[in-house]
């Protein structure tokens, strides 16, 4: 019995550990999708027309969100540069595609995480919800055009 004496405090540490592990990530996802909901809100936020962003998923430096700005919703993909979030592209279900995704450099491992949990997100909207989402049509770089795709916003 002795020679297990140590086997407890050991696993109890890796418990405590394990948790404190999982905390921390959770903290550090839940500030990653405050700081995203905001890149976005003061891009295309109207007083008579807030934006709402009931999705985001984050995997390491790339990120997409679920917009909702009334009648109309779409997704972005946003990219992480230099600590700071960036709107890259907004799209229509495109978006959810991995070539699409590796295309636009996205690593495959992200890509492939950001599409599962995507899916897996947005299959707890409503369906009114999903609609308005869907409702974007085509891509939109917003590299290259930032200010036409504002006009999608209206």
């Amino acid at each position: 019995m002795n020679r297990y004496k140590f086997f407890l405090p050991i696993g109890f540490f890796a418990f405590f550990a394990a948790i404190t592990f999982y905390a921390a990530v959770v903290v550090a996802d839940t500030a990653q999708e405050i700081a995203i909901t905001e890149v976005i809100k003061k891009q295309w936020d109207k007083p008579n027309q807030p934006v709402l962003v009931p999705v985001v998923v984050v995997s390491h430096d790339f990120a997409i969100a679920d917009w909702i700005q009334e009648p109309r919703g779409g997704r972005a993909l946003l990219r992480l540069n230099a600590g700071h979030w960036q709107a890259l592209m907004c799209g229509d279900d495109h978006l959810k595609q991995y070539r699409r995704l590796t295309d636009m450099g996205v690593p495959d491992a992200d890509a492939e995480q950001l599409i599962a949990a995507l899916t897996q997100a947005e299959a707890q909207l409503s369906l009114d919800q999903q609609t308005t989402i869907n409702s974007f049509k085509g891509m939109v770089d917003l590299l290259k055009t930032p200010h036409d795709h504002a006009k999608s916003h209206e």
